[in-house]
């Protein structure tokens, strides 16, 4: 840290001067809050000190009572953009009667250096997408960042990813062992300059390098030329590896099928979205369509991944006279939407500017494999495979993934939460009386935290089916433990006694005296709403999903649930069919069609039916599967409404084997979208029964056998595709408007589903519902961990925790 800064004050007469001590928490330290606050001293003519310690930042101020008023008052106002203040308060010191006495109140204003007496609870900044004054200092042949990939200020550049401890001081991130050169010293020890403080502050002269590497990662090339090496690379159709902020990307020519073709084959990845990074938003309007929120998200100081639709061939921005080389199908085959980020560091705009195109970016990873973040797991996992690496030598201490957002029923949804938003840190009104940790879901995991007064959710981790991810999901928790130095006492996971999360929790409180909870999974999904919304309820729940455990051993995911923070009542909820195969079903989306039909049609029946899906199966499976279905082996009963969205994409031949989680649910959206400008959506409509005892049963068999008929009369795949969502839009309003009262809460990955969310939210808002949806957390399974947390923050004030043993404790 710098030896202490001073600011000569021409004092106001000692008699009309006061003394006050401010504090702040939240987003305060990395996002050039000390400087702000020594700017405004100056302005305003007070003598004291600021300082930044372990819960944030500390002011001492001596001025007149209307300079401090002023003062404090434009602390919060005037705050820079990156920060964020949670909680600020203020309180009289007294003066000293000998001026002498205390040297921080001496006419003068210091910022002093970085104190650390308690552990931490001052929130990390996520990693921030370069700013326009840094993309102009590296665009200025006369400026010395003049094409440094890595230049930085206190308004852009990593942070999370770089930092070991806290505060965050360069000692204390991956920057400490590049020595600054004079004139970076300079900047960062001038509180004028935007780059005072900035930790990852460098140049040419000074700061981390690049190094164009062999498959083998033999140095080839180092500094500019290494950049120059990786676009004649990628010119050339190659395909390479690219060190980012949060790890290393896989990257080829978004133009060339074959590129893209061989990235496909190495990531395993048959069909699956890959996205796409471009230079400008200017490039991005040529490719792809979208509202002014849509580009406003694109371009968003995040840089988040952004779901847009796709222009047609035949389709041109208005008035433009340019033309964009068509992208390659295989990107994105058979949806509507492609996943478009701009560059978000100097190095990827460098690299997009020097090849003049647009480039897949999808991280370095295999199936069921953690983010890469060193050159020599590069090399050992992909070396054979790729043709070069795009290396530096600024160390990634912790992997971040892109973020990914699209904009759906008027408003943001955040379908993965990672750079530029995580990790999220939300402050609480009251502190909690223990540490708690939540642990999330199997898939899309990511974990919450909560201590004091203040929540993290970490960055996304991902599916936890693999030893790898297994250890990602730890070494993720033990950042966060390490930083802050928590020890927690009250875990919470879902009911799923098989999710590795689950486990983990059960396994980590026996072994340290901890307390553990449960939450169902769905309550989950409806208490992340509730977090982000900062309520406790009661709400009217819609959770609708791929499958979760229910209270009563069944795969829950069509559900309609009175929830609070305490628990919930199960209200409605689909008409349970039969998952033939379990978790083979999910992989098979005609084992789910025919569990629904099996239901209502015999064997020979259903081999009469016109569905393709059906009839290219053998007789003999046929039978088997329905010998599996009738005596329930291996076939557990599902209210999903995801599940149904399976079997239906299967009936309309959309599907036969997913390539990813989600895509049928997205075909039968693409379907939709295909539909003609004079054509309507087929009127369909699921029933409603009220059995005699329990919840309303939502019935799907009028339905399905409609979908079957008019499909044989030749009604058409988008008709019937758009009809499905609509008849899912109208359930949700029909069960609204059956309980009044409250707001609507919607959770779960089928609410990711746009055509859906475009019809629903509307018609809800119209019939006068209050709509409650996550927008920063994300509706999947991502923001499961945060429904934990709110959960377990609300438990412990109203009970007492238990100190010992691993209690399992009921919501109701």
């Amino acid at each position: 840290m710098s030896a202490t800064i001073a600011l000569s004050i021409a004092s106001n007469p000692a008699a009309n001067r006061l003394r006050r001590e401010f504090h702040m928490d939240g987003i305060v330290q990395g996002v050039g809050f000390r400087p702000f606050v020594y700017g405004l001293a100056l302005r305003h003519g007070l003598a004291g000190y600021v300082l930044n310690d372990a819960n944030g930042v500390t002011i001492g101020a001596e001025g007149s009572p209307e300079q401090l008023a002023t003062f404090a008052r434009e602390l919060r106002d005037l705050a820079p953009p990156l920060s964020r203040i949670d909680h600020f308060s203020e309180r009289e010191l007294p003066r000293d009667a000998d001026p002498d006495h205390n040297p921080d109140y001496d006419g003068q204003f210091h910022i002093k250096a970085s104190q650390q007496q308690s552990a931490a609870t001052v929130a990390i900044s996520p990693d921030q997408g370069m700013c326009e004054a840094c993309a102009t200092d590296v665009a200025n042949p006369k400026d010395r960042h003049h094409h440094y990939p890595f230049t930085n200020c206190t308004h852009c550049g990593p942070r999370y990813t770089i930092i070991r401890r806290l505060p965050y001081d360069r000692p204390h991130t991956a920057m400490a062992d590049f020595a600054m050169c004079p004139r970076c010293a300079a900047a960062y020890e001038n509180p004028l300059d935007r780059r005072y403080h900035a930790q990852p502050v460098s140049c040419p002269e000074c700061g981390p390098h690049l190094s164009w590497r062999s498959d083998k990662g033999d140095a080839l090339a180092e500094r500019e030329d290494a950049l120059h090496a990786a676009a004649r690379a990628l010119q050339a159709g190659k395909l390479i590896a690219v060190k980012g902020m949060g790890g290393y990307h896989l990257i080829c020519d978004a133009r060339n099928e074959q590129s893209v073709a061989r990235l496909r084959t190495l990531k395993r990845r048959e069909r699956k979205p890959l996205a796409v990074m471009m230079g400008s938003l200017t490039e991005a309007k040529l490719h792809v369509t979208g509202c002014e929120a849509e580009w406003q998200l694109l371009a968003s100081q995040a840089r988040p991944i952004t779901l847009l639709r796709k222009r047609t061939k035949d389709d041109r921005p208005s008035g433009s006279r340019q033309s964009a080389t068509p992208l390659a199908e295989g990107i994105a085959p058979d949806i509507p939407y492609l996943g478009v980020m701009l560059p978000y560091t100097p190095l990827h705009q460098l690299l997009l500017d020097a090849c003049a195109m647009p480039l897949v970016a999808t991280s370095a990873n295999g199936r069921g494999s953690p983010i890469l973040i060193e050159c020599e797991a590069v090399v050992r996992e992909l070396g054979s495979e790729i043709d070069g690496i795009l290396d530096h030598n600024r160390p990634i201490l912790h992997p971040c993934d892109d973020s990914l957002v699209q904009w759906a029923g008027g408003r943001r949804q955040t379908l993965r939460l990672a750079r530029g938003y995580a990790p999220c840190t939300p402050s609480l009104k009251q502190a909690v009386k223990v540490p708690l940790l939540a642990v999330g879901a199997q898939q899309k995991n990511q974990l919450a935290l909560a201590f004091g007064r203040q929540r993290i959710y970490s960055p996304y981790i991902g599916d936890l089916h693999s030893l790898p991810m297994q250890g990602h999901f730890e070494q993720t928790l033990a950042t966060f433990r390490d930083l802050y130095d928590l020890k927690p006492q009250l875990l919470v996971s879902d009911r799923h006694p098989g999710y590795l999360s689950h486990q983990w929790a059960k396994g980590y409180c026996r072994e340290h005296n901890a307390t553990h909870i449960e939450v169902q999974h769905h309550h989950a999904h409806l208490l992340a709403v509730m977090a982000e919304h900062e309520i406790t309820g009661p709400v009217l729940g819609v959770a609708f999903d791929g499958t979760g455990l229910g209270d009563d051993g069944t795969l829950w995911g069509g559900e309609l649930l009175i929830a609070d923070v305490q628990g919930f009542e199960r209200i409605a909820h689909l008409t349970p069919f039969k998952l033939i195969g379990g978790e083979a079903a999910i992989r098979e989306p005609v084992r789910q069609l025919l569990g629904l039909l099996f239901e209502s049609y015999d064997v020979e029946q259903i081999r009469a039916l016109d569905i393709p899906a059906i009839k290219q199966l053998p007789a003999e499976r046929i039978s088997n599967l329905h010998q599996l279905w009738r005596l329930g082996r291996n076939a557990p009963y599902t209210s999903s409404i995801g599940r149904l969205f399976d079997a239906v994409a299967a009936l309309l031949g959309l599907v036969d084997t997913p390539d990813y989680e989600g895509e049928a649910g997205l075909l039968l959206e693409a379907a939709a979208l295909q539909l003609a400008p004079n054509e309507l959506p087929f009127p369909l409509a699921f029933g409603l029964h009220q059995s005699a005892e329990g919840p309303l049963h939502i019935e799907w068999a009028e339905l399905l056998n409609l979908l079957i008929s008019e499909r044989r009369k030749g009604t058409s795949t988008a008709s019937l595709a758009a009809g499905f969502i609509r008849a899912v839009s109208a359930l949700v309003v029909a069960l609204a408007e059956r309980f009044p009262g409250y707001p609507v809460a919607l959770g779960g990955g089928v609410f990711q589903n746009r055509v859906l969310m475009d019809e629903l939210v509307p018609a809800l808002e119209a019939a006068g519902r209050q709509v409650l949806i996550s927008e920063t957390l994300p509706l999947n399974d991502g923001g499961i961990a945060a429904g934990q947390l709110w959960f377990a923050i609300h438990h412990i004030a109203t009970h007492q925790p238990v100190t010992t043993g691993c209690a399992t404790l009921s919501e109701s």
